[in-house]
């Protein structure tokens, strides 16, 4: 953003490449959203496994540690 600002006190002229700056933070920020939001479905997701898992619905597996016996 700080192109953005010396861009800006240079005057109307630069509006054309501020736009286009606005526009590619903008794309970033929605990336940066949906990663979040990727994040936050995987949680809600293992949240309810558990759920499942300590009421009996679910068994319990995990791929990282041998079942037990």
């Amino acid at each position: 953003m700080k192109e953005y600002l010396a861009l800006y006190l240079q005057g109307q002229s630069t509006i054309p490449e501020r736009k286009v700056i606005l526009e590619q933070k903008r794309k970033d920020l929605l990336l940066s959203m949906q990663e979040l939001q990727d994040s936050i479905d995987y949680i809600d997701w293992k949240q309810t496994f558990y759920d499942d898992v300590m009421s009996g619905k679910t068994k319990y597996n995990s791929n990282l540690i041998p079942a037990e016996d």
